[in-house]
């Protein structure tokens, strides 16, 4: 009997062929029984991801999707704001049957498959905010980030906006979940997972060798209110996105994982392994996590 898995991956860029045809290819090739995470950042045209969308389900028995920050941009899409952009895209899930609830799959081990929609803190919020000061180089995000110019929110918009997501996530957090969970956002969730080293030792080889010095990822680079939220789920494993760095890593009981396809050109540098241009399996029903 073939086992039911569960694979994943993030950051897809569809908008590059060559990443859009991966992905339809690897849908293509048995995954009948199979449930695939995709977690955000596939591309900011509804269009294009009808398309991936329509294309996945057809390969995948069950696909679950949590949006990133590119699918939340405005440009080339008539919506009025961001939050319109997001209602958008959850419509476009129900008539293309992608899943943005908690799934139970398996059947001789089962596991939850949680879906937490995310933002980040940027330093304002600093008691959630995963910011680090560069005081090595002066600070141009703001002029350097893509989603302060091709977001857009609503006026009266008057909580954080990790907060706004994070209450989304509340109906799924008052559930009582009986077996393991698996949750997942596009978001980082602790401020050690954006390094390979500790955090003293990154930032001070940083001030040798960071190639943009202007640019703080660690501003828009998540929040501790999904750290907080996965922790209330007891999840065991938790993927997420956005940095295109992949990670492995296990804290206090949890499961990290960053498996990112990322753009060609850093497959090609190796900025990202060549591997990660298919998903990971990280669960299967005849013997659980993989990882």
């Amino acid at each position: 009997m073939i086992p039911t898995r569960v694979w994943a991956i993030s950051d897809v860029h569809i908008d590059y062929q060559e990443n859009f045809e991966q992905l339809v290819s690897f849908a293509g090739a048995g995954h009948r029984q199979d449930t695939l995470i995709l977690a955000g950042d596939a591309t900011d045209r509804l269009d294009r991801l009808e398309a991936l969308f329509q294309a996945l389900t057809a390969g995948f028995r069950q696909v679950l999707f949590v949006p990133g920050n590119h699918e939340l941009w405005v440009r080339r899409s008539g919506e009025p704001d961001s939050l319109a952009k997001l209602e958008a895209i959850h419509e476009l899930c129900r008539t293309t049957g992608v899943r943005t609830e908690p799934v139970l799959v398996g059947e001789y081990h089962k596991v939850w498959l949680v879906p937490l929609l995310s933002w980040y803190d940027d330093k304002d919020q600093p008691e959630h905010s995963l910011f680090l000061d560069k005081d090595y180089a002066e600070d141009r995000t703001d002029d350097l980030w893509g989603d302060f110019i091709h977001a857009r929110w609503p006026g009266d918009l008057q909580q954080p906006l990790a907060q706004w997501f994070a209450q989304a996530n509340e109906p799924h957090l008052r559930r009582a979940f009986e077996h393991p969970v698996i949750s997942f956002s596009h978001f980082l969730p602790r401020q050690d997972l954006i390094f390979q080293k500790s955090v003293v030792e990154s930032m001070r080889l940083a001030r040798h060798f960071d190639p943009l010095p202007e640019f703080n990822f660690s501003r828009v680079a998540g929040s501790r209110r999904i750290e907080e939220q996965l922790r209330r789920l007891g999840s065991r494993l938790h993927i997420y996105g956005h940095q295109h760095r992949n990670r492995l890593r296990t804290i206090d009981g949890v499961t990290y994982l960053s498996h990112c396809m990322g753009y060609p050109k850093e497959r090609q540098r190796g900025h990202v392994p060549a591997e990660a241009s298919q998903p990971l399996c990280v669960w299967r029903d005849d013997t659980g996590f993989t990882l």
